[in-house]
């Protein structure tokens, strides 16, 4: 995957659950926003690792990207070259 694929494919569960879970926010009676909050919070903290992966494509952005994914081991390896 290029460079545009990957911000694509790393943002677009970030802008449609956030959005989805704001709107919610806005809906929901009572204590379910704190339920509501707690999941949006969750569910951005969980997208931390995408976010990283954006700062390193960003700051290497002069670098072609290179993905190495070693199986046995369950380990992902991203280089710029």
């Amino acid at each position: 995957a290029n460079r545009k694929e990957f911000q694509i494919v790393a943002l677009a569960p970030f802008m449609v659950i956030t959005l989805m879970l704001t709107i919610l926010l806005f809906i929901v009676p009572g204590l379910w926003m704190v339920t509501v909050a707690g999941a949006m919070l969750t569910h951005t903290s969980m997208c931390s690792g995408d976010f990283g992966l954006l700062s390193y494509l960003d700051v290497h952005r002069d670098k072609e990207m290179v993905t190495y994914d070693d199986k046995s081991a369950g380990r992902s390896y991203f280089y710029g070259r």
